[in-house]
This record gives C-alpha cells, sequence and structure tokens, in this order.
C-alpha cells in the first residue's frame, strides 16, 4: 500500500453572492410586510361608493359568517363584548370602532353590536369593501 502524504485543500465559498441574496430576501419580505391586510380576519365587506378616511386609535370589531366575535384579532363570546369595548373605552385615548361584519350576516347581528357601542359612547364607523 502506498501511503503518500497529501497535500489538504481547504473548501473555499464565495460569500459576495451569498450577501446579495441576502439582501434581496430582506428587501423582499419588508415589502410584504407592508402590503400586509392590518387584519387578519377574512370577510365580505359590503361595498359604498362614498369613503372617508378616519382618525387614529382605531379598534376593530369583527363579525364574520359564523357569528364569531372578535376585538382585533382576539375571538370572543357576545356576553364578553361590552366588557371588552369598556376596557377599550377607558383604556384608549379617543378611541374609534371600526365595525366590520360580513356581509352575510343579518342586520339584527348588526344591530346587537351597535347597540353594544352605542352604550359605551364611542364613535364607530362601519368598514365596507370600495365599489367600483
Amino acid at each position: 500500500m502506498n501511503f503518500r502524504k497529501t497535500k489538504k485543500r481547504h473548501a473555499t465559498v464565495e460569500a459576495g453572492s451569498l450577501s446579495d441574496i441576502l439582501f434581496f430576501l430582506l428587501l423582499f419580505f419588508l415589502i410584504i410586510s407592508t402590503l400586509a391586510s392590518p387584519t387578519a380576519i377574512k370577510l365580505l365587506l359590503p361595498n359604498a361608493k362614498h369613503t372617508q378616511n378616519i382618525p387614529k386609535n382605531l379598534v376593530n370589531v369583527s363579525v364574520n359568517s359564523q357569528l364569531e366575535y372578535f376585538i382585533e384579532k382576539n375571538q370572543l363570546s357576545f356576553s364578553d363584548l361590552n366588557a371588552a369595548l369598556e376596557t377599550f373605552a377607558r383604556n384608549t385615548v379617543k378611541p374609534t370602532i371600526v365595525l366590520r361584519i360580513d356581509r352575510t350576516v343579518q342586520v339584527n347581528e348588526l344591530i346587537k353590536v351597535v347597540d353594544i357601542i352605542n352604550k359605551n359612547q364611542l364613535p364607530m364607523v362601519v368598514a365596507t369593501a370600495k365599489s367600483n
């Protein structure tokens, strides 16, 4: 057997192209994160021809087609909705309620939520999808 000492070769990795790829990935994720929807709850909103901008300190109240109630992204029961809105009214400076209700929900469910919002004397707007 021939046991000769051979020169060890060291593997090298070129990092120039790797840093370019990482930069483009970072840029891609930053752009995608800014385009993300402010609410992750999927609803089919009713259409409206006239829209207006609303002030800051928004509190999203959502009701989906299965009559599940959400404040921001936190699911709660209808019986807990009043207490949660009272908490937001006390802890937030001039909150504005953005009411997001699926278009398939009956009007009497909408009125129940509006009554709770009015009971807490909070300003409210109803979110709609922009009509073309």
